[in-house]
């Protein structure tokens, strides 16, 4: 069992040193150059001390010779302080290397959570996976900084463990049994303290997700009116205070259980240091060596007793980082949700057709979509209606392949989308979802989603009706979405918002457009025009159109009626509308009576 435990360790700490290091080192090679050169100062710093004293304290017992005395503590003295401020020197430059590599590795955390199968961002393990990873290269690792500082601390202490025990086995050799004992108990308190550590580690996992959640919520604007309308700030508060008990627990808990490990630890260093004493002390009674080596001898065992505490720190502590830095090596390999294949995409139009689908999500067992076959052709405007659950958003989520159907296939040009090329695929949809998100930056970065880019939107603006709103800001295009980031940022109404995600897709230029409640923040005008223009926006492309408002349909091809995660009725608007009974023509007249 032990054998496995170490294997198992062995097995962590690799993997998690090649990626850091690699990672690191390709972009800051002067991190690892720097460590080195600090550890060289290091080994050097306790050494020096140990050779100058006992020569010192030699010279002071006999002869006494005033020069010989000066060039001693000269030696001494600034070689302590040049080493140390050597050492200091290096401390400052690593700090900055520190918050470097901090920001260096959330940023390739941020680049794979963003390039994450759509799937894993709603499944529980996957954004566990997300937090631990987080976590675990920030708060307890330190990341490729923690556990860089402590292989380089690894090497230097073996390096002084080598040079400590061979001036002790000249002297006094049975000074090495004891300590090695004391070393063997301390080794086995720490391991015990990293298990609940770790322990305690896994419990705050959920608990710190929940914390962040419920606490930054409270102060972020965007929730202000629902919190304030809905006198929601003692449910939050409530929720913060619940989740801050369950993290202090977890510390507490931690906390007693490390209580105990340090006071054995500290007990058993004791009864170390009593011994040394006397048994070194009694051999310079003894004159079996010098006063002057009498001091190096306790300075070497105290030095090599901390080394060796440091050395069995460092494995017990790198074993640690490395633990909660290999949840950053497991999400930066956290396997894909969905088959990628390389088929190309041709361009143009496309023929889109499901073909006997089915879709349950991940989890669960209810069909969402029950064998849907439809067939859209190049250029075809399909309204997809139905009442709320019916299957509509999940249908678009399907052709956009945020997921994959959990029977049948979805084909492009009579090929199976799982064969394509997974980013060309994608690059065919421009989709405006209801739950659609505007970023903090200027308003022409919302459209491009690309810095710097000199792209002239003037004629987009004027054909989503934003015209006016665009030059009334205060820096035009250039003018910040939200107050985030600049005080003279802007936070548009919804319907502007809704204009500008429209803008965007049209931007995009993809032959296939998806507008899913696109006019649901605009007001009947507004609404109008956006109908009116249909085709000028769509044109030509193939569009899918999901809409409640049903007076949108007489701008589609066909549409299809959803119910009950089927197409319950297919056709156009005049077929559908004089189906006696019909779901389409219920609902028609349901919505009309209120417009005559």
């Amino acid at each position: 069992m032990a054998d496995h435990k170490k294997e198992k360790a062995m097995n962590i700490i690799w993997p998690v040193i090649k990626v850091l290091f690699s990672t690191a080192g390709k972009k800051y090679p002067a991190f690892f150059w720097l460590e080195a050169f600090k550890t060289l100062v290091e080994i050097l710093q306790p050494f020096l001390g140990i050779i100058i004293s006992p020569l010192l304290v030699d010279e002071l017992c006999t002869t006494r010779n005033v020069k010989t005395l000066v060039i001693y503590a000269a030696i001494l003295i600034l070689g302590e302080c040049v080493l140390l401020l050597l050492v200091e020197r290096c401390n400052m430059t690593l700090q900055k290397y520190q918050q470097r590599l901090d920001n260096y590795f959330s940023m390739l955390l941020g680049e794979r959570a963003m390039g994450l199968d759509f799937q894993l961002t709603e499944d529980k393990a996957a954004l566990d996976q997300l937090e631990k990873a987080k976590t675990g290269m920030t708060w307890y690792s330190g990341g490729a900084y923690g556990v860089g500082e402590q292989v380089f601390k690894f090497i230097g202490n073996v390096i002084k463990i080598g040079g400590f025990v061979t001036l002790i086995t000249m002297y006094a050799p049975w000074l090495l049994l004891v300590i090695a004992v004391h070393i063997g108990i301390t080794s086995y308190i720490f391991s015990k303290r990293n298990i609940y550590e770790l322990e305690a580690y896994k419990r705050l996992s959920k608990t710190n997700r929940l914390f962040g959640y419920f606490g930054w919520n409270i102060v972020d604007f965007r929730y202000g009116k629902d919190i304030r309308l809905y006198d929601a700030a003692d449910m939050m508060t409530a929720r913060w205070e619940k989740n801050t008990e369950e993290s202090i627990d977890a510390w507490k808990w931690q906390a007693d259980k490390n209580y105990a490990c340090s006071l054995v630890s500290a007990t058993i260093a004791l009864m170390k240091t009593i011994f040394t004493y006397y048994y070194v002390g009694r051999l310079a009674i003894l004159r079996v060596f010098s006063v002057g080596v009498f001091t190096q001898m306790i300075s070497t065992a105290e030095a090599l007793d901390s080394t060796l505490g440091g050395l069995v720190w460092n494995v017990m502590d790198l074993l640690k980082r490395c633990n909660y830095a290999y949840e950053y090596v497991l999400f930066m390999n956290y396997p894909e949700a969905l088959p990628k294949g390389d088929k190309k995409v041709k361009n143009g139009e496309h023929r889109i057709e499901f073909k006997d689908v089915s879709f349950a999500y991940p989890s669960t067992e209810k069909l969402i979509l029950d064998h849907i076959n439809i067939i859209i052709e190049p250029g075809e405007h399909l309204s997809i209606v139905g009442l709320n659950g019916a299957g509509k958003t999940t249908f678009i989520k399907l052709l956009c392949r945020l997921y994959d159907p959990t029977e049948g296939s979805i084909l492009l040009d009579g090929i199976d989308i799982r064969e394509y090329d997974y980013k060309e695929y994608m690059s065919q949809f421009a989709p405006v979802f209801q739950d659609f998100k505007l970023f903090c930056a200027p308003v022409k970065e919302n459209i491009t989603l690309k810095e710097n880019d000199d792209a002239e939107l003037s004629e987009l603006w004027k054909l989503v009706e934003l015209e006016d709103f665009v030059q009334k800001l205060p820096k035009g295009e250039e003018t910040c979405i939200y107050k985030f980031f600049d005080e003279e940022g802007v936070e548009p109404s919804g319907g502007e918002q809704q204009k500008m995600a429209i803008a965007r897709a049209l931007y995009k230029k993809a032959p296939v457009v998806i507008l899913d409640e696109p006019t649901a923040a605009l007001d009947p005008i507004a609404e109008y025009e956006i109908y009116r223009q249909f085709h000028t926006l769509v044109g030509g492309k193939t569009a899918f159109y999901i809409s409640h408002r049903l007076s949108s349909c007489k701008f589609c091809d066909k549409i299809a009626v959803f119910a009950g995660g089927k197409i319950a009725e297919y056709g156009n608007h005049e077929k559908l509308v004089h189906i006696p009974n019909g779901i389409y023509a219920k609902m028609f007249e349901a919505q009309a009576q209120y417009y005559r």
